[in-house]
């Protein structure tokens, strides 16, 4: 079973993404948040975007995410060790997502 410790690290993992200037670049007019939701531990945590950086990583739901993801501690973590391919993730229902659909390819360029 993942750790909250080892969840975090994760997001931090998925937000240090960004410092890549070509991953940058394409961030850059991307001001949203995205949620996540890890059921299996009854965690929240969203991530705030800003000008091709995340301004802020905070444990918590808001109200009306762009984007929403509800996804288990395992899968998160075995799609970001690449042991876990997530559009198979997201065609077997490991992951939910709700958002725009230019948002979740922009997500799936974060975790891919």
């Amino acid at each position: 079973m993942a750790t909250k410790e080892e969840v975090e690290e994760g997001l931090k993992k998925v937000a240090n993404k960004l410092d890549d200037p070509k991953l940058k670049e394409r961030f850059m007019k991307f001001n949203k948040t995205i949620q996540f939701s890890f059921k299996d531990m009854g965690l929240n945590y969203c991530l705030i975007f800003e000008s091709g950086a995340v301004k802020e990583m905070k444990e918590g739901a808001v109200e009306k995410p762009d984007v929403f993801v509800e996804i288990g501690c395992g899968t998160f973590l075995g799609i970001l060790k690449k042991e876990i391919n997530p559009i198979s993730a997201y065609s077997s229902g490991k992951i939910k997502v709700k958002g725009e659909m230019t948002d979740l390819l922009k997500l799936q360029k974060l975790l891919g």
